[in-house]
């Protein structure tokens, strides 16, 4: 009933067309790519709704993503600032994403005008206090001129306001001036409590995270998994002790192609712009949430003893939206800094699978061998260099 009165008072309730765009969007956002279910929800032909669903939402260059539940895997975010030294700026992104298979690292994104690198990370919480004396570690051995680092208890990925946006035309409709208004419902998020899982499990996520359409067979076949095997551990573990949050749907339009190996952007559409708030209190945490999730446009965010936003503003609101950004950052002045993000040398990876032993059942961070291996990158890159 929600998502239904959600439709009529979209931006778009005189266009019929795209009011169901709008519900079945909603509903992908809660339940993924499951036509049959959410065709049972809408009272709609399945062959309506999944003409819809690849033709307004799929041809728009929308992947279908899912959003771990990063907290029942146990994860916290570590974001950390970094300029690279002058020897290894040309070799920042390997070096990063080789920090992807090491040591946790999800996300990473050059700056602008800076070009220094704005670093993510999904980290145990258990490795947290390592992750940060091994980042720390390697600024003092000189990879990085300088480091920033922010802890967080929690992240998530807000759902779509698809009500404000025309999937026929492919383009947000927001009033500033009328429709910005404080989300006080975003201010009650809560975290999860940690769940068993196994290795399994996380690869069945991760496939999911690169493609929420990827059908069980095929993704078994991939993974080399036996199909009964992977149907129960995705019906009894991922779904049942819901691993995943929610749904995304990609409406930037930003992805990787697997089948490419290459990093797909939508270029001159998006600005996209990264806050961050230091030692904020529950009173400060509460309002920055509440004027966050009050725009369309928030990507990502993520909470704490700080605060952080990821936003994706259009082009040709960028005024308005810094006008905005600056209204709601006024009373934290010389606590908050934001980030020009440069797109194009940007790069999201999955949670990091590869890192959980299957023996132990337990994620593995080794600090000691990790910087042995990273001094031996940076011998063989002085010497090349």
């Amino acid at each position: 009933m929600a998502l239904e009165q959600s439709a009529r008072t979209s931006k778009h309730e005189g266009n019929d067309t795209n009011a169901r765009t709008v519900q079945l969007a909603e509903l992908i956002t809660l339940l993924g790519p499951d036509v049959p279910e959410i065709s049972r929800r809408l009272g709609q032909f399945k062959e309506s709704v999944r003409y819809r669903y690849k033709e307004k939402i799929l041809g728009r260059g929308m992947a279908v993503q899912a959003a771990v539940d990063q907290e029942k895997l146990g994860l916290k975010r570590v974001v950390f600032v970094a300029d690279f030294e002058e020897a290894y700026k040309h070799y920042a992104n390997p070096i990063l994403t080789a920090m992807n298979e090491l040591c946790y690292v999800v996300y990473f994104a050059r700056t602008l005008p800076s070009g220094g690198y704005l670093v993510n990370a999904s980290v145990p919480a258990e490795h947290v206090e390592g992750f940060v004396g091994f980042v720390h570690s390697l600024r003092e051995r000189g990879l990085f001129s300088s480091v920033e680092l922010l802890e967080f208890d929690w992240a998530r990925n807000p759902p779509m306001k698809a009500g404000h946006y025309d999937f026929d035309f492919g383009r947000w409709d927001l009033d500033w001036s009328a429709d910005v208004k404080p989300d006080r419902s975003s201010a009650t998020y809560l975290p999860s409590k940690q769940e068993k899982f196994d290795y399994v499990d996380l690869l069945i996520l991760k496939e999911l995270q690169m493609d929420a359409n990827k059908p069980l067979n095929e993704m078994a076949a991939r993974l080399k998994v036996n199909y009964k095997k992977l149907t129960w551990h995705y019906a009894t573990h991922v779904m049942a002790r819901r691993l995943i949050r929610s749904y995304r749907l990609n409406w930037m339009g930003t992805r990787y192609d697997y089948k490419l190996e290459k990093a797909l952007h939508r270029k001159h559409r998006y600005m996209e712009v990264v806050v961050a708030v230091r030692d904020i209190d529950e009173r400060e945490r509460a309002g920055l949430m509440a004027n966050a999730n009050s725009v369309p446009f928030l990507w990502f965010e993520a909470a704490g003893k700080n605060y952080y936003a990821h936003f994706a503003f259009p082009i040709d609101s960028i005024n308005e939206a810094f006008d905005y950004l600056f209204s709601v950052l006024a009373q934290f002045k010389g606590r908050y800094e934001y980030y020009i993000v440069d797109t194009t040398n940007a790069l999201t990876f999955t949670i990091a699978y590869q890192l959980y032993d299957q023996t132990s059942r337990s994620w593995k961070f080794d600090s000691k061998e990790l910087l042995s291996r990273f001094d031996g990158l940076m011998l063989r890159i002085k010497a090349t260099g």
